[in-house]
């Protein structure tokens, strides 16, 4: 089985943040970086995996410059295969958009039964790389993946993370795109002979031209995502009727101030414990509230 992990270094949350005022944007050279947990996550799941099938083939890949290729040796020395980085200086900054268009091309080159990625970045926090990714390989894919088994090398079974603490098994054929959210703890770690032999190793580097990507594309991948400063949403207008011209102005105006706005008749009930709620029940079923309770009546 071939895995491809896409990883990503991200900003560590736990240290406070610098932005600037102008932009709304991190100020990636004062801050602390660190592997994306959920792409931690990534790598332990692809491991999880060669430890049950010997034969399986890990790369993970990286868009970024030179100075984070420390972080694809931190993989290798955990057990990854081999790693690869993708950098041009144009691309610097590029939207996620553009960023799942590059992968999918290098995914595409390299051969693939599984992809691996973080559900999303601690930083930008966007979630959008996976999904956008599976949509240019015309894929499936399984978000926010908590665990997996794999009882076959052509079949997927995934353990997914829904709202409120509930979880959902899904199985699926593969190839298929899957991401990964954080865990609290790493399941493996590195000896430092692994360290050592890791950083010793040579992480080929390929740019836009070996991809067969031209600048032009990515540019319009760019402009179909724009980031603006955060904006209140503008109250909806409500349409109202024009009020009576016969009337007063000082009654026109308050039915322009009013609008569509109806006062709500509200009624205070003041008994004991007991006769309140027979009180209370008795109003219910008069104005209608427990109609829906009732059986409809049994045709003959």
């Amino acid at each position: 089985m071939r895995i491809l992990v896409f990883i990503k270094v991200a900003v560590d949350t736990k240290v406070p943040l610098e932005y600037s005022y102008n932009t709304g944007r991190l100020l990636r050279d004062w801050n602390v970086t660190q592997l994306n947990p959920p792409d931690r996550k990534a790598i332990d799941t692809a491991l999880k995996i060669k430890r049950e099938f010997s034969d399986t083939h890990i790369t993970l890949i990286h868009l970024g410059p030179p100075s984070a290729a420390r972080w694809i040796r931190d993989g290798l020395a955990l057990g990854a295969d081999e790693g690869l980085r993708i950098w041009e200086e144009d691309i610097e900054g590029c939207s996620v958009n553009a960023k799942a268009f590059i992968c999918a091309r290098t995914a595409q080159i390299l051969g693939f039964d599984l992809i691996l990625t973080g559900n999303k970045s601690e930083d930008t926090m966007s979630g959008q790389l996976g999904t956008l990714l599976a949509a240019y390989l015309n894929l499936p894919v399984i978000n926010s993946v908590a665990d997996i088994s794999v009882k076959q090398k052509k079949k997927i079974i995934a353990l997914k993370n829904l709202l409120k603490g509930y979880r959902e098994r899904i199985e699926c054929p593969l190839p298929l795109v899957m991401t990964t959210d954080a865990s609290e703890h790493p399941e493996h770690y590195a000896s430092f002979a692994a360290l050592l032999e890791a950083y010793e190793k040579e992480i080929p580097c390929w740019d836009l031209a070996q991809i067969g990507i031209p600048l032009q594309s990515i540019h319009e991948k760019n402009a179909l995502m724009i980031f603006e400063s955060l904006r209140l949403p503008k109250p909806r207008l409500k349409t109202i009727p024009a009020p009576d011209s016969t009337l007063p102005a000082f009654e026109r105006i308050k039915q322009l101030i009013e609008g569509t706005i109806k006062p709500r008749a509200g009624k205070i009930v003041k008994r004991d414990e007991d006769n309140m709620v027979e009180e209370l029940f008795q109003m219910l079923l008069t104005e209608g509230w427990l109609d829906h309770l009732k059986k409809a009546p049994v045709q003959q």
